[in-house]
């Protein structure tokens, strides 16, 4: 879509508001009806923001020149524009009101892709409880979502690339749920949009430099192709006023599944109990206007409990209280949320589900989508030559490689790394799972998570790290891995120093150290697409949650359900692959 905007902009907000796909002519209006219309004919404009009234002959002009969309928002003073929305003669014109320019511009982005439609359009299907569904990846948003799945009266079949992760083998050998440590989080700022939403001098820079450097790319930047390279720029693309909304968007499934988390906890207690549910989530801060800057954005989004002093965080989780004393603390606040050991929930998932009938076929990996000579879909191939038709839900993580080629998912989601490090908590020092921010850190943001190892012994276990592997990966830079690496351990050595001396003195360090890959795309928004194949089943392709696939989990199951029904849900039109670039390049 591309954008003109008509007016001048204060110069605090003009950084904010310019982007690849709009054009600046607070100018043209005043030059007259040939310039303004010729300016629009020679930009291919799609859309306008202004807070001036456009002269009714402009406007017919514009709409007899095209049978095309267009679209005009105005924005100021609420019910201004009253009478320039009223004549309806312009049926190719659309019209809105807004606030201020970024909630225009943010209804723009909306409105083209409410014109554009979802990527599939529904077909109403028939109710029944006898729908058979194939999972493809047994990561744990799909077994999440087959559990919903199941609860509504569907017959479900996983297939795996990875073996069982209840037969213990090595770690490295499993994906990102089953792989790493033991620990998910969820809270409502979840799976957080990562584009900077303030404009500053290396805004979005993150990917384009190494984790020596302060950046998120752990494999050697000249070593990336073509297709890793226009992620990355994809990334670095995205405006702070998109971002914002972006982020909005992301909140709006984390609060929907906050509900249905809930309520399944209530239904089966049993199940958080033994997967090690701890409720209520401290966040701690060691800088103290970040700290303050947080207060606020946890009340904005509902988040908050209570904020705590210094004094109380050493006093209510003892094992921060010599980091607290050594002024490494700046403050903290609870905030709604919960962790659970994933690795226990994932085999009393995979337990409760074959209870079910739920069939699971491990060391299967899907190869190709299979197309007709019409290109509509027939089904999936497996790496031992089987075809899987029906309804297929395809949740590869940061594996897909060439599986999904043909679909707009492909080349979207990458690779990036987080690390792991485990620590002894015998006393019960850590209450509360935390969220610790370092500003400036090589490692600034780390979930700490209590849990039990393999033997029932109580353990700390600190994830954080950024790590870029592009499309590949296990292309991971051993050197800059063990930037990482150092940036988890000093976290461990500065808020944790107890635990920490302790693993040094038991030499249990290195082992103690993991990583795993997270399925990112450059929006920040996961990914979800549709086709109808054979039969008037579906395809479903779903991913690529950054940090929030697990939090996330039960909406995208709500959204699944809702496409094999032939219902509409948000997550069809917000996670499209294809949103950012459609918009910001047409």
């Amino acid at each position: 879509m591309k954008i003109a905007i008509l007016d001048h902009i204060d110069t605090r907000n003009i950084d904010r508001v310019l982007a690849d796909n709009i054009i600046y002519r607070p100018d043209i209006l005043r030059k007259g009806a040939r310039s303004f219309l010729r300016f629009l004919s020679d930009n291919s404009i799609d859309a306008i923001a202004t807070s001036h009234i456009i002269p009714e002959d402009y406007l017919s002009q514009w709409h007899a020149s095209s049978g095309e969309a267009k679209y005009i928002v105005y924005y100021g003073e609420p019910g201004s524009f009253r009478g320039a929305r009223a004549n309806s003669e312009f049926a190719t014109i659309k019209f809105r009101e807004a606030d201020d320019i970024f909630s225009a511009l943010k209804s723009l982005e909306k409105q083209f892709f409410a014109n554009v439609g979802t990527a599939q359009q529904l077909r109403p299907r028939k109710l029944s409880n006898r729908e058979h569904v194939t999972f493809i990846g047994a990561g744990v948003v799909n077994l999440i979502s087959a559990h919903f799945a199941t609860r509504a009266g569907m017959a479900v079949r996983f297939i795996d690339a990875g073996p069982d992760p209840r037969e213990g083998a090595n770690w490295t050998r499993y994906g990102c749920s089953a792989g790493g440590a033991s620990a998910r989080m969820f809270t409502l700022s979840e799976m957080d949009n990562y584009n900077c939403r303030q404009v500053h001098d290396d805004m979005n820079w993150q990917f384009s430099r190494s984790v020596a450097e302060l950046g998120w790319n752990v494999c050697d930047v000249n070593s990336l192709s073509k297709d890793e390279r226009v992620w990355i720029d994809d990334f670095e693309r995205i405006p702070s006023w998109l971002a914002d909304s972006y982020n909005q968007d992301i909140f709006k499934f984390t609060r929907e599944s906050k509900s249905l988390w809930e309520q399944w906890m209530e239904e089966d207690p049993d199940l958080f109990a033994d997967s090690v549910i701890t409720r209520d989530i401290l966040r701690v801060y060691s800088d103290y206007d970040q700290f303050q800057s947080s207060l606020g954005r946890q009340d904005r989004i509902g988040a908050t409990i209570r904020s705590v002093t210094v004094d109380e965080i050493a006093t209510e989780q003892p094992i921060l209280s010599t980091a607290a004393r050594r002024g490494l603390v700046a403050g903290g606040v609870y905030v709604h949320g919960f962790t659970v050991n994933v690795h226990r929930f994932i085999s009393n998932l995979i337990h409760q589900l074959e209870s079910r009938g739920t069939n699971f076929e491990w060391l299967r990996k899907m190869t190709s989508i299979e197309r007709s000579a019409d290109g509509s879909i027939e089904g999936v191939i497996l790496d031992n030559g089987d075809f899987v038709q029906g309804n297929v839900v395809i949740s590869p993580g940061a594996y897909a490689d060439g599986a999904l080629r043909g679909t707009m998912a492909h080349k979207q989601i990458a690779g990036v790394l987080g690390a792991w490090l485990t620590l002894p908590d015998p006393g019960i020092g850590l209450r509360n799972s935390l969220k610790l921010a370092r500003k400036g850190h090589i490692v600034e943001d780390a979930n700490v998570t209590v849990a039990l190892d393999e033997n029932g012994n109580r353990v700390v276990i600190i994830g954080s790290g950024y790590g870029f592997t592009g499309f590949n990966p296990s292309n991971i830079d051993q050197g800059l891995l063990e930037h990482i690496y150092s940036g988890i351990t000093d976290t461990a050595k500065q808020f944790f120093s107890e635990s920490y001396q302790q693993i040094l003195d038991d030499g249990s360090l290195r082992d103690s150290l993991k990583y795993c890959v997270r399925p990112w795309t450059p929006t920040g928004l996961g990914i979800f697409e549709t086709f109808h194949a054979a039969n008037d089943d579906q395809l479903i392709v779903v991913g690529g949650h950054n940090t929030g696939g697990f939090a996330q989990a039960p909406a995208t199951g709500m959204a699944v359900i809702a496409s094999i029904r032939g219902r509409l849900h948000d997550m069809h039109r917000d996670y499209r692959p294809d949103r950012f670039w459609a918009f910001a390049r047409s």
